[in-house]
C-alpha cells in the first residue's frame, strides 16, 4: 500500500465535510501504522458511521480506538483480525444491530463479557474461526438476538488452554442458528425457546475425547424447540457414537421439517427411526444429497424393514439423486408402508437413471407395486 494512497485516505477522511459517513470498508493488505488506522476509524466515528468493515493484516496487533466501542451511530460492525482483541473496559454499542468477528482471539474474560453484554439491540451475531484462549466461562445473554452463526475453528480448539472453556448462550428470541463445532469448547445452548431454523454441523473427525459426546446431546437438547432442522453427515456420525442414544435423544415437539445435508447411508437407519419417533409433528423429510452411491444392500437395510417406528407423521418426502439402487428401493418400500400420513413422495432422478429409460420404467413399476400405508400418496419422478 503506497504512501500516496495512504495520504489520499487521510485527506478524504480528515477533510471530509460535515455530512455523515454511512459505510467505511477498510481492507488493509499492507503496512499501516496503528495510529493511522486509529485516526481513520475515529474520523468515521465522528461522522456518525453506520456500517464499518475492518479487514486487518494477519498476526498484527492493532489497538482499535476507544471511541469505536461507544459509537452511538454504528449499526453494523464486521471485524476480520487474526490476532488478540484488545477491548477497553467500558463498551456500549447503543444502536448496533449486526456484529461479526472473524479469526480474532478472545483472551480476557471480563472485556469479552462486557462486549457481548453491552449490545442492547443486537439482532445478528457471527463468530467465525475465533479463538477462546485462556478463558474459563463466558455468558452471551442477548434477549434481542434473532440470528446467530458460530463456526468454530478446530485449530484453536486443539490447544490445551481452551478445552475447559464454557460458552453459555442465552438467546430466548433467537430465530436462526447456524452452528459448526467439534465441541472441544463447550458451547451450552440455553433457552432457545423461539428457534425456527437450525443448521447443525458437529465436526465428527475432530472429536477425539469420549467426554465430548454428552455435549452432542447437550446441543440437541438446546435446539429441541426448533421447527426446521438441517443436519450434516458429521452430525449424524457424532450422534451414532453416543451411548444409549434412544434414552438421551430429546423430543422435538415443534419440528416440522428435517433435512439431511449428506448422502444417506444404511447405517443411519437407526438414528432416523429414533428421530421419527421423537418428532411427533414432523411433516417434511428431505434427503438433499440422496443416498451414498457406495452403500450396498446389507444387514442394516434388512433391519430397517423389520423395525417399525412407533410414530411417523411424515406427509412429504423428497429424495435427490435417485438412481433406483437396492438401498434406495428398500428405504422407499419401508417409508411407503409405514408412513400412514404420507401425501407425496418426490424423487429427483440422478444422471445414471435419467439416461436409462428402460430402467426408469422398471423402477416406476416397482414403486407402484410397493404396499402403501397411505392410499392417497402420490409418487412423482422429476
Amino acid at each position: 500500500m503506497g504512501q500516496t494512497f495512504l495520504d489520499f485516505v487521510d485527506r478524504v477522511l480528515h477533510l471530509h465535510d460535515a455530512s455523515d459517513i454511512k459505510r467505511l470498508h477498510l481492507n488493509i493488505d499492507g503496512p499501516v501504522s496503528s495510529s493511522r488506522l486509529s485516526s481513520w476509524i475515529s474520523a468515521a466515528v465522528r461522522h456518525n458511521v453506520q456500517e464499518l468493515d475492518l479487514n486487518l493484516p494477519g498476526r498484527t496487533q492493532f489497538l482499535l480506538p476507544r471511541c469505536l466501542f461507544t459509537c452511538e451511530s454504528l449499526l453494523v460492525f464486521r471485524l476480520f483480525m487474526d490476532y488478540f482483541l484488545k477491548a477497553p473496559s467500558f463498551i456500549y454499542f447503543s444502536s448496533l444491530k449486526t456484529l461479526a468477528f472473524h479469526s480474532l482471539t478472545f483472551s480476557d474474560d471480563e472485556s469479552t463479557q462486557n462486549l457481548f453484554s453491552n449490545c442492547p439491540v443486537l439482532e445478528e451475531l457471527t463468530l467465525t474461526y475465533c479463538g477462546w484462549k485462556k478463558m474459563k466461562t463466558l455468558t452471551i445473554s442477548i434477549p434481542t438476538l434473532k440470528r446467530l452463526t458460530i463456526d468454530d475453528d478446530p485449530m484453536w480448539s486443539d490447544a490445551a488452554d481452551v478445552l475447559s472453556c464454557v460458552v453459555k448462550i442465552y438467546t430466548p428470541n433467537l430465530i436462526d442458528l447456524k452452528f459448526t463445532s467439534n465441541l472441544k469448547i463447550h458451547f451450552h445452548l440455553c433457552e432457545l425457546s423461539s428457534i425456527v431454523n437450525a443448521y447443525i454441523n458437529l465436526l465428527y473427525e475432530d472429536m477425539l475425547q469420549p467426554d465430548v459426546y454428552p455435549r452432542v446431546i447437550g446441543v440437541l437438547r438446546g435446539i429441541c424447540n426448533v421447527k426446521r432442522l438441517t443436519v450434516s453427515e458429521d452430525t449424524v456420525l457424532s450422534i451414532l457414537d453416543v451411548e444409549n442414544i434412544v434414552e438421551c435423544l430429546p423430543t422435538f415437539h415443534n419440528m416440522t421439517d428435517l433435512e439431511l445435508n449428506a448422502e444417506f447411508r444404511s447405517s443411519f437407519t437407526e438414528i432416523l427411526i429414533n428421530l421419527l419417533e421423537k418428532s411427533p409433528q414432523l411433516e417434511f423429510l428431505d434427503f438433499a444429497w440422496g443416498f451414498d452411491p457406495d452403500d450396498i444392500h446389507d444387514h442394516n437395510v434388512d433391519l430397517m424393514l423389520e423395525r417399525v417406528p412407533s410414530h411417523c407423521s411424515v406427509k412429504e418426502f423428497s429424495l435427490s439423486c435417485f438412481e433406483g439402487k437396492p438401498t434406495e428401493m428398500h428405504f422407499l418400500k419401508f417409508l411407503l408402508k409405514n408412513a400412514t400420513l404420507l401425501e407425496s413422495m418426490t424423487l429427483y432422478i440422478g444422471p445414471v437413471l435419467s439416461e436409462d429409460l428402460e430402467k426408469e420404467v422398471e423402477v416406476k413399476n416397482q414403486l407402484r407395486a410397493f404396499p402403501r400405508g397411505s392410499e392417497s400418496c402420490t409418487i412423482e419422478l422429476l
